[in-house]
């Protein structure tokens, strides 16, 4: 009986978390990792913070059998399984293994909208201090917006896992939006 209380106790923050969400499940745009595009160099730009822009959450998973347990919580498991969906093989499975990043953001809404460029900057475990990044392109941007990052496959078993971001919303080459991890 005091496991069925954990559960249903689980099932319900689950739900309050999942109906918190509900302004971003009807966002303009989701960028995937698909429409990510690598940056050779990040470029050092202009710190200007303006309190219209605001990255919401950072949600961060990160698929791989060695670190996730047999006896993860059912929610973990089916979001795991979501991301291993459709790998037919090994190959596959291994291919989609790595650090997923889900940002939450928003845009002021104006009538002309905003060219927005959202950029994840990771180190890995196995570079050291190197800097890499990960950037999405929003011409027009206004509200609520969600975009996906990933650090997958063989950038992942090579160079080891993300061990510090930062994500940065961009607006005529100066950052007005940040969120960072604790190690960055």
């Amino acid at each position: 009986m005091r496991e069925m209380k954990g559960y249903l106790f689980l099932l319900v923050a689950l739900a309050g978390s999942f109906f918190s969400m509900a302004p971003f499940a009807c966002a303009r745009g989701i960028a995937s990792s698909e429409q990510a595009v690598v940056v050779a160099t990040p470029e050092v730009l202009p710190l200007a913070l303006d309190d219209a822009f605001r990255v919401v959450k950072v949600f961060s998973q990160t698929v791989d059998p060695s670190k996730n347990s047999r006896s993860m919580v059912a929610a973990l498991k089916a979001e795991v399984d979501r991301r291993y969906f459709g790998a037919i093989n090994a190959f596959e499975r291994r291919l989609r293994e790595g650090n997923y990043y889900t940002v939450r953001w928003q845009a002021p809404r104006r009538p002309e909208g905003s060219d927005i460029k959202v950029r994840l900057e990771y180190r890995q475990q196995k570079l050291g201090t190197h800097v890499q990044a990960l950037d999405a392109h929003y011409p027009a941007a206004s509200g609520a917006v969600s975009t996906e990052f990933s650090v997958l496959g063989d950038d992942y078993y090579q160079d080891g896992p993300v061990v510090a971001w930062r994500v940065l919303l961009i607006e005529r080459g100066r950052i007005v939006g940040v969120q960072q991890s604790f190690l960055w």
